[in-house]
């Protein structure tokens, strides 16, 4: 005897729903099934990128897709890009609010040395791609 509530037939939650800039990934739409989203380039996943099968053939919420715009180079701090102070700006990226710059996603950080202030600094100073929501680079 099956307990109360269980149904003989398995729950599918049917194809996980995608927008035109996201990609899903994952075939198995069962009770249980995860499938994981990513953006296409020039947008950034916010949200949770994995989506479950609930058994009550929903799929959890999925995230979006944020169009980003390249709003410029900034200098910053290398403790602010890494959280420590090493020369290890280059390749570092870092994504949400950002120094009350703006930039929703920092990137291709590197090391600017600069004579001799760069001796009497604590941290290296990086330079690094900052980026924005497209409706808020102007």
């Amino acid at each position: 005897m099956l307990p109360t509530g269980t149904s003989l037939s398995p729950v599918n939650c049917g194809r996980p729903e995608v927008d035109f800039n996201s990609v899903v990934y994952g075939n198995d739409w069962w009770v249980g099934s995860v499938v994981r989203y990513s953006c296409r380039p020039g947008f950034l996943l916010l949200g949770d990128p994995a989506s479950a099968c609930q058994s009550d053939g929903r799929w959890t919420p999925k995230p979006t897709c944020l169009r980003i715009c390249l709003r410029g180079r900034i200098e910053i701090s290398e403790r602010d890009v890494t959280g420590r102070c090493s020369s290890s700006c280059s390749s570092q990226a870092h994504l949400g609010a950002f120094l009350n710059r703006g930039c929703i996603k920092i990137s291709a950080c590197v090391t600017k040395r600069s004579g001799w202030a760069r001796w009497f600094l604590r941290c290296d100073v990086c330079e690094c791609d900052c980026h924005v929501p497209c409706a808020s680079s102007t």
